[in-house]
């Protein structure tokens, strides 16, 4: 090998680390926007399974006073309606 040899090995090593380097850092950069983002999807869906929570209970107590009201109708008003759940008649 020679001395000009060595110093071209020598740059060539060099650019490979610069380019490995480079490459090391849009890694790290884009690990940072995907742990970004999941935190933001993370917040985002304890939000929406609030609001369901809500929503269904919500559902649970309408449901409740629509059976109480069903409850205290005079059984003659009644008579002739089937519920099957659907809301028809």
């Amino acid at each position: 090998m020679h001395a000009g040899d060595g110093q071209c090995y020598h740059s060539r090593m060099l650019d490979q680390l610069d380019a490995l380097t480079a490459r090391m850092h849009d890694l790290v950069a884009h690990v940072r926007q995907l742990r970004d983002e999941n935190h933001q999807l993370r917040t985002q869906l304890a939000t929406a399974q609030a609001e369901l929570a809500a929503l269904n209970q919500r559902i649970e107590s309408a449901t409740r006073r629509l059976d109480g009201l069903i409850e205290r109708l005079p059984r003659e008003a009644l008579e002739g309606i089937e519920v099957d759940g659907s809301g028809a008649p």
